[in-house]
């Protein structure tokens, strides 16, 4: 199985963490590729978080390629280059 794992900071985290959030949620309704999905906010605010973390399961490397090139994604991933200011990923076999 893997696990893409993926951090955001925002430009104005209030106002854009909540709407890509919605964005990445419902791609569960449109990739069926996706096994599990979830998304959590900071409430810390340390100087090393990130205002946003996405979870995604997936069964195959293959299946994360087809959500990573989706055209819901890539959606989603637009949104978020236009307002984020940094980000990070891991993606693993487990």
């Amino acid at each position: 199985m893997i696990k893409h794992i993926v951090f955001t900071k925002f430009e104005n985290p209030d106002e854009q963490a909540p709407v890509a959030s919605e964005m990445l949620l419902a791609l569960k309704d449109t990739i069926p590729q996706i096994r599990t999905i979830e998304t959590g906010r900071d409430f810390k605010h340390s100087e090393r978080s990130f205002d946003l973390a996405l979870i995604v399961t997936f069964d195959t490397k293959e299946d994360l390629a087809i959500y990573d090139h989706h055209p819901e994604h890539e959606k989603a991933r637009a949104y978020i280059k236009a307002h984020r200011t940094a980000t990070a990923t891991v993606d693993f076999e487990f």
